[in-house]
């Protein structure tokens, strides 16, 4: 239900750049990878809703799981500027982090930020993430590189 939204913020200018995305997302493209969800077990997609209405404020998810090596990429979107720094960015991060290290059995949740991104950067340091290394000019974002910063929290690091 919450497809035509998520469409939206990937094809807001702002927002892809936030979010590292290229390209914008056609309606077919949306539908084949809500389709294809289902079937791949290596990714999982979360709604950010809001406590008290229940709204729509974000995604997140867990992409890249790796059962073996017992590893995830960590991701999220809180899209409009009113719900970002009321908590539910870190709500939701916490949740994540939860659910990967408790039910899933994961080691290690990565990221990857860009390295422009200090608030986003400022709430995974909070968490526990810790920067691995720098991925230089790594994308092409409208008209310009960007550097992307890779970090990590393992299962025995403490959340500060």
């Amino acid at each position: 239900r919450h497809l035509d939204a998520t469409r939206a913020w990937a094809n807001d200018p702002e927002l892809r750049a936030r979010i590292l995305r290229v390209l914008p997302v056609g309606e077919r493209d949306q539908e084949r990878w809500f389709d294809n969800l289902a079937a791949n077990p290596s990714r999982l997609v979360f709604a950010v809703q809001e406590r008290s209405e229940g709204g729509h404020v974000g995604n997140t998810g867990l992409y890249n799981i790796d059962f073996l090596h017992r590893r995830a990429e960590f991701w999220i979107l809180i899209a409009s500027a009113e719900h970002r720094g009321r908590g539910y960015g870190r709500a939701a991060l916490g949740l994540m982090l939860d659910y990967g290290f408790d039910e899933l059995n994961l080691n290690r949740v990565y990221l990857h930020v860009g390295a422009d991104n200090a608030p986003a950067i400022a709430l995974y340091e909070k968490a526990g993430f810790r920067p691995e290394g720098l991925l230089r000019e790594h994308y092409f974002i409208q008209g310009r590189y960007v550097d992307v910063l890779v970090m990590s929290r393992l299962r025995k690091d403490t959340n500060a």
